[in-house]
Order: C-alpha cells, then structure tokens, then sequence
C-alpha cells in the first residue's frame, strides 16, 4: 500500500498503481492517488499533466516530421554501437556494422531500443540524430524507460557534437517537446534545466533560420 501525503517518484507511483506507465495517465490513475491519501499538492500536479497529455500526440508528430528523411550515413549504428559497448574487436565492429540499418529510423521496433538502451553514449553525432527520434518516440510512448530524455537535456556538448547537426525543424521539434515534458511531475525539480535546453535549442531554430 501507498504511503499517504508523501511525494514519490512517478517510477516508484507507476509501479505501484500503474506499472510501466510514466507520460501516460489516465484518471482512474489520479483518483487513486485521492484514495491513497495523497496530499493536494502531489494530485495537483498530475491532474495538470492529464490535462497536457492531449498534446503529445502533436509534439510526437512533431518530431516524425523534423526527422523524417534522415539517415545515418557513415554514422554509428545500433549494432556497431552495441559492440564498442562489449569492447569488440575491429574484425566484429566490422561484422556488426555492416548489419546497421542505415537509411529508415522507423524500423527500430521498441525491444531492439530497451535491448540496446546503452547505446547512445557510443554514438558519434550522425548515429545520435539518426537514432534520436526512435529513442525519444519510444520513451514518451512509455516504451523506454532508460532516461533518453535526460541525454537531451544534460548541459551543451562540445563543439561538433550531434547538436549541431540539427536543423531548424529538428530544434523547434525538440523545443516542443521539451516544453511538454517539463511539466510531468517527474521532472518537477528539473524545470529549469529544461528551461536551458530549451533555450538553447531555440537559439539553434533560430540560427539556423537566419542563416538559410
């Protein structure tokens, strides 16, 4: 049983009430939350996200469009990546590379991505973007559970880094959906990291649009 007036996670309430939900709720998931004893400050807060969640499936398309057409060109794949997790030889990178899907992030279907949830920190910057949208689709789908969000978020890259091959529809993409997201409970306490990304993601939109 749920222990009243005591603000959790929203891993910990998913497991509890809901599991394996995290960005989708519905209101049987608030009104136990009201039976349990939760105090109006915690309900509050997830009443206002059920009442935001109508426009992920606009950011989520968002985000289909932005990255529609990219591929990863002689970027690291979902397999290569995986094996410079394992510390593989330059014979089986060579073996795993030639198995990456190179031209269509849509065909990583959701236990490829929980399989390889490592994998986006070997990626180098054409592997991130290409592999972004499936990995990020997924999470707000409660299909990953691994934190592919907070890659997005974490403080500017050095230069060359997957950002700066966003274009203008891409950053505004991530700008929408970063500024959903912020507003989960989950990431209460990390609103104003989130209001950096976005910030910076903006000035890269807007970059992008003076210079073309």
């Amino acid at each position: 049983m749920l222990k009243p007036k005591v603000w959790l996670t929203n891993s910990f309430l998913a497991a509890q009430i809901l599991p394996q939900v995290m960005f989708n709720i519905d209101t049987e998931f608030v009104e136990r939350l009201k039976d349990e004893g939760y105090d109006l400050w915690t309900i509050g807060l997830w009443e206002e996200w059920l009442n935001r969640m109508p426009a992920m499936p606009r950011v989520i398309a968002g985000i289909c469009t932005a990255f529609h057409g990219v591929t990863l060109g002689d970027g690291i794949g979902l397999n290569e990546a995986n094996g410079l997790d394992d510390y593989a030889d330059e014979p089986e990178l060579a073996r795993l590379r030639k198995l990456d899907e190179r031209l269509n992030w849509r065909k990583f279907d959701t236990d490829m991505l929980e399989r390889y949830y490592s994998t986006p920190s070997f990626f180098d910057p054409q592997g991130f973007v290409f592999h972004l949208p499936a990995f990020l689709i997924a999470e707000l789908n409660d299909k990953h559970e691994y934190g592919f969000i907070d890659r997005i978020v974490e403080k500017r890259p050095q230069t060359g880094s997957w950002i700066d091959l966003l274009t203008t529809q891409q950053a505004n993409s991530l700008v929408a959906v970063l500024s959903l997201v912020k507003q989960h409970p989950d990431y209460y306490n990390d609103r104003r990291k989130f209001d950096f990304a976005i910030e910076r993601f903006a000035k890269i939109g807007a970059t992008a649009s003076n210079e073309g």
